[in-house]
């Protein structure tokens, strides 16, 4: 419940925020995130354009349900932590538990990004070879763009991953903040990296729906003139 109640928060902030002016918008994909497609040509993201990825991760991404589930369930298995204990009730804590993390985690590492003026959307591989555009993948889990388009290591997202993990045993029992933020932070860099293979090989324009374009003057759908005039 508690999980429905803040994808459909973050939802419809997320639907206010779709109509803000974003200049070079990249391509939002519900179904695998946010990405900068290899036939668009990169430029530095603007502050809507952020705020735009970080609510689509957060309330839109399936991702972001699949991972605390898996963890989750994972958890559940290895009945860790034992407070918890077994059943459903206690699935659905861990469930909450793990969501929550990831939550936190992307928030601070997207926080840290923008900061310092980096990239935290995925950048499509301009080659077109399937071991190329693997390695191009796995690269780029680790490795972004700064605001000059120069490659950086991803240092916001390693800090944010593992420093939250170490956080997270503020509200989990029985857990050494030591163990338990390695844990997640190479929890957060494996899913990362599973993402970016969907983001890199899943076909384009996956969208629930398309927006209509508007004429940038008038504010409203361009019209098509034939069928103007049968009406």
């Amino acid at each position: 419940m508690l999980q429905t109640s803040l994808a459909a928060l973050f939802a419809l902030n997320l639907l206010a925020q779709d109509g803000a002016n974003i200049t070079q918008p990249s391509q939002s994909d519900l179904l695998v995130g946010t990405r900068v497609p290899r036939n668009l040509e990169w430029k530095t993201p603007t502050k809507e354009e952020r705020w735009r990825v970080l609510w689509r991760g957060l309330a839109l991404s399936p991702g972001a349900y699949i991972r605390s589930s898996v963890t989750a369930t994972s958890h559940h298995l290895a009945n860790e932590p034992k407070d918890y204990g077994q059943g459903w009730g206690a699935f659905g804590k861990r469930n909450v538990n793990s969501f929550v993390t990831f939550s936190l985690q992307d928030v601070a590492s997207e926080g840290l990004a923008a900061a310092s003026g980096y990239e935290m959307r995925y950048i499509q591989c301009k080659c077109t070879k399937v071991l190329p555009r693997i390695g191009h993948a796995l690269l780029f889990n680790v490795v972004t763009y700064d605001r000059n388009g120069k490659k950086v290591l991803k240092w916001p997202k390693i800090v944010g991953s593992y420093s939250v993990g170490m956080m997270s045993t503020l509200y989990t029992p029985n857990q050494r903040w030591s163990s338990e933020g390695i844990h997640m932070g190479n929890s957060a860099m494996a899913f990362g990296f599973v993402s970016s293979l969907l983001q890199e090989f899943t076909p384009s324009r996956l969208l629930f729906w398309k927006k209509k374009k508007h004429d940038p003057l008038t504010g409203y759908p361009p019209v098509n003139p034939s069928k103007a005039i049968k009406e």
